[in-house]
């Protein structure tokens, strides 16, 4: 039974982006698995919007159809999208773009013919797109920062079977289960992405099938996780749900890729101080290509004690304003815990909305922007080291420098 369920395919407006030629394709892709579960295609000899109703129809009942239909179909209404459409568009194969599109096809229109075109292919373009939308990572740098790009190369199958090994006996141990470790790396915008699969805790629970039936379904849950090395930077940053995952994904990429556990030993965190230390300064993108002007939106200060203050403050420019009324942009107390901007890349007169809430949570517009934004972050001091002594200051549980330190080259 599947567990997926359709946002979009269940709609005929959406549908009707696609096309009747192209759905009856992708239908007759799955011809035999149709005919096992005893569902017919909508005939060819009904109206546009009977056809595209029944469809709808269809769709609904997803725990229905074939697994493999559901998955393909999950992975189309993902890629039917702006960032989807670009990353398509930019696919190559060997002889040029790895897919062709008419000048007035739809977004939906592109994704379904993409996957028509070369499942596969579609498949690991997919699965790049699902890993660019985390926004919850944990970061952490080398002791000596220096770019590292070239000097490294993207891991041989004998290094992930290492790396697999260990992590295999770290998630035994922790009854995670047995070889169910599997680990995938891609090149993605001069970024090196280690997506790490693994079993999670032993789960039950209770269904109820048609009849009022009740029974304990009994299964291991799988878990994605992500690791980002940017080589440029000489930083990971992680994506995991537990202290213990974080440790052991960094301690076995620092002794597998750079022969030391510890390579990766400094802890860092966003922070929003550079708005108050370097006010308009903070948001300049002169030496990042890419990126043509940032803006401050909106900010949120907040006070410690038991009312729990906080104001949020927005416009359309936050220091343009504060330049026109001759006042701080930021005031001087209250501790920034949330921001959002406005970026601009390249020539594109739009701009895409990027929230940030320290210590480790960053919202995008469209999420294949995020390369070009956590360079930003870095080059521009929203993510500093955590250190304790003195001349710091401690807000919560985080302690941070108080002058965000600038990277610099090793």
């Amino acid at each position: 039974m599947s567990t997926l369920k359709f946002k979009r395919f269940t709609k005929p407006h959406f549908l009707k982006q696609i096309g009747r030629d192209t759905l009856g394709q992708f239908f007759n892709r799955f011809s035999p698995a149709l005919a096992e579960k005893q569902i017919t295609p909508p005939a060819a000899t009904l109206d546009d919007d009977a056809y595209y109703e029944a469809v709808a129809r269809q769709a609904m009942a997803v725990d229905g159809l074939p697994e493999a239909l559901v998955e393909a179909v999950h992975a189309i209404e993902g890629m039917a999208n702006e960032e989807g459409e670009d990353r398509l568009e930019r696919a190559t194969g060997e002889n040029g773009p790895a897919f062709q599109f008419c000048d007035d096809a739809t977004m939906a229109e592109k994704a379904m013919q993409a996957w028509l075109a070369n499942p596969e292919q579609f498949a690991v373009i997919f699965n790049e797109l699902r890993l660019t939308r985390l926004a919850s990572y944990d970061y952490y740098s080398s002791k000596l920062p220096m770019d590292q790009t070239a000097l490294f190369a993207l891991p041989s199958a004998q290094t992930i079977e290492l790396m697999t090994a260990d992590m295999e006996a770290a998630f035994r141990a922790k009854n995670r289960g047995q070889r169910t470790c599997h680990i995938e790396a891609h090149l993605m915008d001069g970024e090196y992405w280690l997506r790490i699969r693994h079993g999670d805790t032993y789960t039950r629970v209770t269904t109820l099938a048609n009849g009022g039936k009740m029974s304990v379904l009994h299964f291991r849950p799988a878990k994605d996780d992500v690791v980002v090395l940017a080589l440029q930077r000489d930083e990971i940053r992680i994506h995991a749900g537990t202290k213990w995952e974080k440790d052991l994904y960094r301690r076995t990429i620092g002794q597998r890729l750079f022969g030391e556990p510890n390579y990766f030993s400094e802890r860092k965190i966003y922070t929003l101080d550079p708005l108050r230390s370097d006010g308009r300064d903070a948001l300049d993108v002169s030496d990042l290509p890419g990126i043509s002007k940032i803006v401050l939106r909106k900010f949120e200060l907040a006070w410690p004690g038991e009312f729990h203050e906080s104001i949020i403050r927005k416009s359309m420019d936050v220091f343009a304003s504060a330049e026109a009324r001759k006042t701080l942009a930021i005031p001087e107390s209250g501790q920034l815990i949330a921001a959002e901007f406005d970026f601009y890349f390249g020539d594109n007169p739009k701009p895409r909305k990027v929230s940030l809430r320290p210590p480790n949570i960053l919202k995008l517009g469209r999420h294949c922007d995020a390369t070009l934004v956590h360079r930003w972050l870095t080059q521009n001091g929203f993510v500093t080291l955590i250190v304790n002594g003195p001349g710091q200051r401690t807000d919560g549980n985080i302690t941070y420098v108080c002058a965000p330190q600038r990277p610099t080259a090793g």
